[in-house]
């Protein structure tokens, strides 16, 4: 699809624009300067004409510091890749010396910029507006992105001149899109601040997609990347890091551990990324926790395994002993020790996630789950489903599967006191994944009791 990339300095309305357009809240707002520091794609819709949108970081040319060089470095890909500029500037405050380097740097480009004067809610701001006329920028639209008003004029105007619109024909299909019949496996990245999920997305996609620095709580908006490969199309999912409640403080990063955990709900799959260096932590347990809540299925990636010293033979043996004693609620989960900076291991990943993916999209047979109640259940001795309840004992009647992603059966049970006992619940998990393979993947199991009719 064409590609518009939405511009402007920082604190000007560019992620509520961006929000407005694409009719959700995928980028966090806030009245705090400089919140949105990655890309953050989406898509629009306009008079039947679909197009794509990319958020950035509020730019400050020539700015040294770490993250705001690195928003300007992520910005300038975003403009190398757009058809379209909105150059968002903000009508109450007028023209700034930022706004007049950024128009400098904007007219470098050569390519069309819309110039939309934000904030413009009350007449004398839409009419003070016309002073960004002066860049020499012929399409101006004063607008409110918070309220609507004069983006339906912007719009029209963009999508009115097909001339920055990408050829698709050659590939008959919209740039960035996954291929028909083959949905997009989304795969989150989650963990704790500053263990490397940026670097892991970067390294997965061969190139600088996500901000890295030093400074933990970089990443505050969950970033989409498409990644196509020969067997898969992914969803990348690179969310901020979460912290322990008592440790987010700024409203920003609070919205951005609420984001990262609605990620979680749209995901497949969730590489849960560790800490080899500082070791396993209860927030992981809790992270990994919020994944399984989620119904992903789980990989652990144990990261800068490089960084370890006087590693032996059963150095990783001993960690994942470790790191599951931590989470035993995880005995099924995958594990890979990695490095996301040298790229140790990471090849593995993908091909993990796909197999995960497949399992948790497993629907047992009919006869097969009656063949395997039948073996497990009925003829098992030794394994009681409850204690009995006033001498009378609760009978377990059959096993169904109601659904997939992640699998979910339901267990009727009939006499006694409904409630299986908890390891009655374990065994046939376990006994369930070693008969069908649910790899690496959560295991839903529902009971309902029917209970004896009052006479």
């Amino acid at each position: 699809m064409p590609l518009v990339a939405i511009i402007g300095r920082p604190n000007v309305g560019k992620s509520t624009l961006f929000n407005r357009l694409i009719g959700e809240r995928r980028a966090i707002v806030g009245d705090e300067p400089g919140i949105t520091r990655d890309r953050i794609y989406g898509e629009a819709n306009w008079r039947a004409q679909r197009f794509a949108l990319v958020d950035t970081g509020g730019i400050v040319p020539d700015d040294e510091a770490v993250i705001p060089a690195n928003i300007l470095k992520q910005a300038s890909f975003a403009i190398d890749d757009a058809q379209a500029l909105i150059w968002v500037v903000d009508a109450r405050k007028g023209i700034t010396p930022l706004d007049e380097e950024l128009a400098r740097l904007l007219r470098s480009t050569g390519k069309r910029v819309l110039t939309a004067a934000n904030k413009a809610d009350a007449t004398h701001w839409e009419s003070d507006a016309g002073e960004f006329h002066r860049f020499g920028f012929a399409e101006v639209f004063p607008i409110s992105a918070e309220h609507g008003n004069g983006i339906g004029e912007m719009l029209d105007a963009l999508v009115g001149d097909g001339s920055w619109q990408l050829a698709t024909e050659e590939t008959g299909k919209d740039a960035g899109e996954p291929q028909a019949g083959m949905p997009a496996l989304r795969l989150a990245i989650v963990g704790r601040p500053n263990v490397g999920k940026s670097s892991l997305l970067n390294r997965l996609l061969g190139e600088e997609r996500a901000i890295v620095s030093p400074v933990a709580g970089t990443t505050r908006d969950s970033v989409d990347t498409l990644l196509k490969t020969s067997e898969q199309t992914f969803r990348l999912i690179d969310t901020a890091g979460i912290r322990r409640k008592g440790k987010t403080l700024a409203m920003a990063e609070k919205l951005s551990v609420v984001m990262a955990r609605k990620s979680l709900q749209r995901a497949d799959v969730a590489i849960v990324l560790l800490d080899a260096a500082q070791g396993i932590a209860a927030l992981d347990a809790a992270i990994a926790g919020y994944a399984v809540e989620a119904g992903c299925s789980i990989i652990l990636a144990i990261n800068k395994w490089d960084t370890l010293e006087d590693k032996k033979t059963g150095t990783a043996a001993a960690f994942e002993r470790e790191m599951r004693e931590h989470m035993k609620f995880l005995s099924w989960a995958s594990v890979v020790t990695i490095s996301a900076l040298s790229g140790q291991r990471v090849q593995k990943l993908l091909p993990l996630a796909m197999k995960a993916n497949e399992a948790r999209n497993v629907r047992v047979p009919t006869s097969r789950l009656n063949e395997f109640f039948e073996r497990e259940i009925r003829q098992r001795s030794g394994i009681t489903a409850a204690k009995t309840y006033k001498g009378s004992r609760l009978h377990v009647q059959y096993i169904t599967q109601i659904g997939v992603r992640p699998p979910a059966f339901v267990i009727f049970t009939a006499g006694g006191k409904a409630g299986l006992h908890f390891s009655f619940l374990r065994h046939l998990e376990n006994r369930l994944r070693e008969e069908f393979g649910f790899f690496a993947t959560p295991i839903r199991i529902i009971e309902r009791h029917k209970s004896k009719a009052r006479k």
